[in-house]
């Protein structure tokens, strides 16, 4: 195919992006279970909270998975209309014992929905970057520093929920917070923590969980380290 033929192609796809995401989403609600006031309604009422507190004018619709012991939860949109957050079942058991974790993580969904990080236009500038691998990477993982950060301001002083997603809902009512940011600080410059870090779209725990106490302690002029 000749260069003239790809940038023919190139208006086409945003639209592949628009048919696939209506794919993926009917792929997650098929699996699921809508939350509602009748559907896990404890879990409703603290995501409607969330969404009042970030001021959303239209809440995206929840829903509930099985994540066969995959810790998870992700964002995604079709259109301004047909928004959603997914949370799997790992992460909702924790309400009656740890609700404060299940709580950042729906605020950090929802700030991915505030911040238009899932928005099609946002998905098909994005491609640029995506295609440059490192660009892309750095890019992602920038946006979930910046979700962090929102949720952290709507939830303050949940720096420490991120636990689980170090160690998983069955250990994480045994992590001493203050080890792990003793830890943090120890290895989070090393090298290959950088490299690993540069490599990942989502920030290593060492430099999440500290760029979150950095807020906590020093305040939002903190920035998580993106090497």
């Amino acid at each position: 195919m000749d260069t003239l033929s790809l940038f023919a192609l190139l208006p086409l796809i945003p639209i592949a992006f628009y048919i696939y995401r209506f794919y993926l989403a009917a792929q997650a609600k098929s699996n699921a279970l809508r939350v509602g006031p009748a559907q896990f309604p404890e879990l409703f009422a603290l995501y409607q909270d969330i969404g009042r507190r970030l001021e959303l004018k239209a809440l995206p619709k929840l829903y509930l998975t099985n994540g066969n012991g995959v810790v998870n939860a992700f964002a995604l949109e079709c259109n301004r209309r047909q928004r959603y957050v997914v949370i799997h079942a790992e992460i909702a058991m924790l309400m009656p014992t740890a609700p404060e974790i299940v709580e950042f993580v729906l605020a950090h969904e929802l700030a991915h929905h505030k911040l238009c990080h899932v928005s099609l236009w946002r998905l098909a500038i994005g491609v640029v970057p995506q295609s440059l691998v490192l660009p892309g990477l750095a890019t992602t993982r920038a946006q979930e520093y910046s979700a962090d950060r929102v949720a952290l301001a709507v939830c303050p002083n949940y720096a420490d929920t991120v636990r689980l997603l170090a160690v998983g809902p069955w250990m994480q009512h045994g992590v001493n917070p203050q080890a792990w940011l003793e830890q943090c600080e120890e290895e989070n410059k090393e090298l290959f923590v950088r490299i690993s870090n540069l490599l990942s779209d989502h920030a290593v725990m060492v430099k999440r969980f500290k760029a979150l106490k950095d807020i906590e302690m020093y305040g939002f002029e903190r920035h998580g380290s993106m090497f």
